[in-house]
């Protein structure tokens, strides 16, 4: 018996060889398409960016409608989910604009496909980012509506954004949603009448002032500042009025060490209303005159920039407050 090895014949070698060279081609013409799909998504991604930046939210709208045309959500998953959740931040912004719940409603629609698709165990980072959305959306919605529960769904949102964006992962999305959180919970004790949200929303705010140091990220120390300012002030109404309005008094001081009327003019007028309704409650618990004349300082320095031509309710708001001020004078 021969122990020479048979020959593969020659045409079963060269079918062997075409098979390779399919299968080859096919896979590079499946990755060529695939990278053609993703380049025109981002492309289209980057339209639309460009339209919201310029408030051109139609527009955007449009062009992020027009993505799932272009793909699927069995062939690209995480682009399907992304559109969703681009096209709730449009929505989110639109109802910034125009104060409208319907919008901040199709936001929240959309953050909610979006979730479908990006899911945490699949997607963890964009799934944080998707709740952090959802928590802003209820967070807006709560202040037209003025429901418990879209504050408790909020702070339930950024809790578990919270979860992926720790301290050591990425800690500006740390410090922002321990920012918004003690906002949910200012607006939860606010709400209630009570203590232990707004202590609670303190510690938040503590723990975003970690990261937002004001030699790293003065604009955002400076919004913390301000938000522990308001937290101080309606703790007051509960509790050790005037070491709490003393409190609130510092934070507004600091925040202003910060912000200025040629840099952030809104901002710095907000905190300068602030500051003055602070010195105008401690007027009533001592020093009446001097404090209520450093609440009318105040007030001036906001209508500088909240002018009746340019912010008329606002300016309606302040100088009502400006009245009261020197009739306690």
């Amino acid at each position: 018996m021969s122990n020479v090895p048979m020959k593969v014949p020659k045409y079963i070698a060269i079918i062997a060889l075409l098979a390779i060279f399919i299968v080859a081609g096919s896979m590079l013409f499946d990755y060529y398409t695939t990278e053609q799909t993703i380049s025109k998504v981002e492309s289209l991604w980057e339209r639309a960016d460009n339209h919201r930046k310029n408030g051109n939210y139609e527009q955007a709208v449009n062009i992020y409608e027009s993505v799932f045309e272009v793909i699927s959500p069995d062939n690209f998953q995480k682009e399907y989910g992304l559109n969703y959740y681009y096209l709730g931040k449009t929505y989110e912004e639109i109802a910034y604009q125009t104060h409208n719940s319907t919008n901040l409603q199709k936001s929240i629609s959309a953050y909610t496909m979006a979730k479908n698709y990006l899911t945490q165990d699949s997607y963890p980072r964009e799934f944080a980012l998707v709740q952090y959305g959802m928590g802003d959306a209820y967070l807006k919605l709560h202040g037209m509506n003025n429901r418990e529960n879209d504050i408790q769904i909020s702070i339930a949102s950024y809790e578990q954004s919270l979860q992926y964006f720790s301290m050591a992962r990425d800690s500006f999305y740390f410090a922002s949603l321990n920012n918004k959180l003690g906002n949910a919970y200012r607006k939860m004790g606010v709400h209630h009448n009570n203590s232990e949200y707004f202590l609670t929303a303190i510690s938040h705010y503590n723990e975003s002032l970690r990261v937002f140091r004001k030699d790293v990220y003065p604009v955002e120390y400076a919004g913390v500042q301000n938000n522990l300012g308001n937290t101080y002030l309606e703790l007051s109404k509960i509790s050790d009025q005037e070491f709490h309005i003393n409190k609130a008094i510092t934070a507004y001081k600091e925040a202003l060490t910060i912000l200025s009327m040629d840099t952030q003019p809104l901002e710095y007028a907000t905190v300068q209303n602030n500051l003055g309704n602070s010195y105008f409650e401690l007027s009533k618990i001592e020093n009446k005159k001097a404090n209520s004349e450093k609440a009318a300082d105040a007030y001036h320095e906001s209508l500088k920039i909240f002018t009746s031509d340019r912010f008329p309710v606002e300016h309606e708001g302040i100088m009502d407050n400006l009245v009261k001020a020197y009739k306690n004078t």
